[in-house]
């Protein structure tokens, strides 16, 4: 379906008037038809152009590219439908990618971006440190990685579970020689706790909290050098434990799960770069649910 030049007439007046109704007012064209057009436009394109809200409009990166080209020749405006295209159809271009940086940090997460890396070698990643959820629209993010904890900005955006884990309690060998194992969720009362502000709140009232922070890779290496008990996801904490870096303590404590969502704008928009990549994440953590 290619992208008829009328829409993007329709699409440049509404740029120009900051908003369809303006554009509509100024030209003597029902709004009504000005909507449906610029809608069939995004449908040809497969992208969104425009952020619509109830008193102006404004444009997604998409959007901005093609009218940057719109009042150039026909040539330019064929050029620039041509590229959006190609940027949604083609697995090339750059991926920008949001996450927790202990998640980012995790060797799971590497095996996939090797994985991302290796089978699509023209597209560029990108990776954002972001502990909350952001408007990935304005700032020009294709995906986020958030717990389940994690409020989203924008309950419009598709939201996809790719991993849930358990929580469980780590201290270092070392904290153990110095402190009594406990072998009861109470006689936790008696030794200071490191948790996330989400996990915390897990936590029998009265517990002693040393570090409360939302960084999981901050609590897991005060818990290495010995600076509490910290109650972190299981998932993560693989590696720690097969390296005798962690232990795991009362293995029968029963806290919520965590689980990891994976964000972004429209599936109906979904470029093939950024399916590949939401792809791979549930590929590779099916087992883990």
């Amino acid at each position: 379906m290619k992208a008829s030049m009328d829409d993007l007439y329709l699409f440049m007046l509404t740029v120009r008037h900051g908003g369809i109704s303006a554009a509509a007012t100024a030209h003597g064209l029902q709004r009504s038809k000005i909507s449906r057009r610029l809608q069939e436009l995004e449908k040809a394109l497969h992208c969104q152009l425009l952020i619509r809200t109830t008193r102006h409009i404004e444009l997604t990166e998409n959007g901005r590219l093609l009218y940057q080209h719109i009042n150039q020749p026909l040539t330019e405006v064929n050029h620039a439908v041509n590229l959006l295209e190609s940027q949604q159809n083609s697995l090339q271009g750059v991926l920008r990618l949001a996450a927790t940086s202990s998640f980012i940090a995790s060797s799971m997460f590497a095996e996939v971006l090797d994985n991302y890396a290796s089978q699509f070698p023209l597209v560029r990643i990108e990776l954002l440190y972001l502990q909350k959820s952001v408007d990935l629209e304005r700032e020009n993010i294709d995906l986020q990685l958030l717990p389940n904890m994690a409020e989203i900005i924008n309950l419009d955006y598709v939201q996809q579970a790719f991993l849930t884990s358990s929580n469980g309690l780590f201290a270092s060998p070392d904290y153990l020689k110095k402190h009594t194992e406990p072998k009861s969720t109470a006689e936790l009362q008696q030794h200071w706790l490191l948790a996330s502000r989400y996990n915390s709140t897990l936590l029998q009232e009265g517990t002693r909290l040393r570090l409360v922070s939302e960084d999981i890779n901050i609590i897991q290496q005060m818990a290495i050098l010995g600076q509490g008990i910290a109650l972190l996801p299981n998932i993560l904490m693989q590696e720690s434990l097969q390296q005798g870096k962690l232990v795991q303590v009362l293995t029968d404590a029963n806290y919520s799960d965590i689980m990891m969502t994976v964000v972004y704008p429209s599936r109906r928009f979904l470029p093939k770069k950024t399916r590949a990549m939401v792809t791979l994440l549930r590929e590779r953590f099916a087992d883990q649910q």
